[in-house]
């Protein structure tokens, strides 16, 4: 038997170490179809689905946490941190327009500044690992509780050996749980913690 391999949110982890510019643009962009997707009732499309698994988060983008409210904010930026200022005031931008009013567009800030600070993912080589042990043990499991779901790989890992597994997945984040949800919308998502 051999590992199982991922066919979509281990894909974009490369980018993470190296190009931080690259990462929060397709963050950005997975943002803006989760918000789309809302606003449509709908489902994604096949390129809107590998944008949206091309997300992770904000782990490694600490500039996220900088004021991007007015131009002149960029002057607080240190000088490593401030090509990155447009897309963080495009994301701060996004987030607005997807937000019902103020309140919720704070929800969703806090919940990004929350996850800059505590975000952790697994690298896809442990949950394929895991994935198939489980497999060469001869453990199908019928249900899966991920209590800290991210945008959903290991439930994908266990769908692969697994076809009929039921997961049900909690994620703190807001933005991660939205996209989450646009992955899995068959499955049981709970967004708190």
């Amino acid at each position: 038997y051999s590992t199982p391999k991922l066919s979509g949110p281990s894909k974009h982890f490369s980018k993470m170490a190296f190009n931080k510019k690259a990462h929060l643009r397709d963050n950005i962009e997975a943002i803006r179809i989760a918000f789309d997707l809302d606003r449509e009732g709908r489902i994604p499309t096949p390129s809107e689905r590998e944008t949206l698994e091309s997300y992770c988060g904000f782990g490694g983008i600490k500039a996220v946490l900088n004021p991007a409210d007015k131009p002149e904010d960029v002057q607080h930026w240190t000088k490593t941190d401030s090509e990155l200022f447009p897309l963080v005031t495009e994301l701060h931008g996004i987030l607005r327009s997807g937000s019902e009013n103020t309140a919720e567009y704070n929800r969703y800030v806090s919940s990004l500044k929350n996850s800059v600070l505590s975000a952790f993912y697994t690298p896809p080589k442990v949950v394929d690992a895991l994935a198939a042990a489980l497999k060469e043990s001869g453990v199908e499991p019928v249900r899966l509780l991920d209590p800290s779901a991210g945008i959903g790989i290991f439930s994908e890992a266990f769908r692969l050996m697994a076809p009929l597994c039921e997961a049900t997945h909690f994620e703190k984040d807001l933005i991660t749980g939205k996209i989450l949800s646009h992955l899995n919308p068959t499955e049981t998502v709970r967004i708190e913690g």
